[in-house]
């Protein structure tokens, strides 16, 4: 019998849109808190928080992804990427735990063309709960380098 690959993803909540994002690039989930706000950063830089004695920007995914913000919340918490480029607190609404997806089960993101993009997303499956999961890649979520689209509007 072949064996499988799978991976395992962590679901999660974003103004009642539901995303995951790869076990390996999670470091630890930490209950939300209100971020020390600087001045100059994009609008989905909520501030930052310590973390293991050092600074960290909170990135506020329902802003990132074009939501409506409902600021941090009680129950709010945040996933602290495990990032090879930059290490962020991924401010996410609820946790619905992890689940191991087989290779196979994931789908590419959905693209129209290179303006309609889903330039944060990874690919997207059907968990075992039956809800459909958009994987976002942090590596794409915390790269700055796109304020510019962000002020044209």
């Amino acid at each position: 019998m072949e064996d499988m690959q799978a991976d395992k993803y962590l679901i999660f909540s974003v103004d009642g849109h539901i995303y995951s994002v790869n076990f390996k690039n999670v470091k630890q989930i930490i209950p939300a808190v209100i971020p020390e706000r600087i001045p100059d950063f994009p609008d989905y830089v909520l501030g930052t928080v310590k973390y293991e004695n050092k600074y960290i920007p909170v990135i506020d995914l329902t802003r990132r992804f074009g939501y409506d913000f409902g600021g941090v919340r009680l129950h709010d918490c945040f996933i602290v990427t495990n990032s090879t480029e930059k290490q962020a607190a991924l401010l996410v609404n609820e946790i619905f735990g992890f689940a191991e997806i087989p290779d196979d089960k994931v789908q590419p993101a959905v693209e129209l063309n290179e303006q309609a993009s889903a330039r944060f997303l990874a690919g997207m499956f059907t968990d075992p709960e039956g809800r459909e999961c958009r994987i976002i890649d942090p590596e794409r979520v915390i790269r700055l380098g796109d304020e510019g689209i962000f002020e044209e509007n």
